[in-house]
């Protein structure tokens, strides 16, 4: 089964057992709505929790689960990773691509093997792609039509004037 990553939990908010995450997603009212499956990675398993209510408070999402009712049941879920399967993903409009499908691509400039994404990071102006390149080196490449040609399976092809940027 694959799951992907939607938050980080913080820290217990309470006595009754919710959560405060730190969440890392476009959907989130979504996501949490109630009844939603959800899971904790906890010791390298998937704890699958069931969404009771949720609201924002300072910037976190706050977070009561079925399976939770006092604090001393959440404690240990602090600094663990909150889950969405894979099935569960909204699907995107076309040209579009969520951060996991791009982490790990080869980046390519007219045939020729350039790097690998590591990671993307997100700015106002757009979101960067962070390429290790086969010289070792990090480049940031935006995201944008200007300098992604295309995603595919293969890898990004990047067009021949963001050579410069790496």
């Amino acid at each position: 089964m694959s799951y992907i990553p939607i938050g980080v939990i913080s820290n217990v908010h309470g006595i009754k057992g919710a959560l405060k995450v730190k969440t890392d997603s476009d959907f989130k009212v979504s996501r949490y709505e109630k009844g939603n499956t959800l899971y904790i990675r906890f010791k390298q398993s998937e704890v699958p929790v069931t969404v009771v209510g949720y609201f924002e408070k300072k910037g976190f999402d706050v977070l009561t689960f079925e399976e939770f009712t006092t604090v001393n049941e959440v404690e240990k879920y602090k600094g663990c990773t909150l889950l969405v399967h894979e099935k569960d993903r909204e699907s995107l409009p076309e040209d579009e691509f969520y951060f996991s499908e791009l982490i790990g691509k080869k980046v390519f400039i007219q045939d020729y093997e350039k790097g690998v994404v590591k990671e993307v990071r997100e700015f106002p102006q757009a979101s960067m792609l962070v390429i290790e390149t086969v010289e070792g080196k990090r480049a940031l490449v935006p995201f944008l039509k200007r300098f992604v040609q295309e995603v595919e399976d293969k890898g990004v092809i990047l067009v021949p004037d963001a050579e410069e940027l790496l």
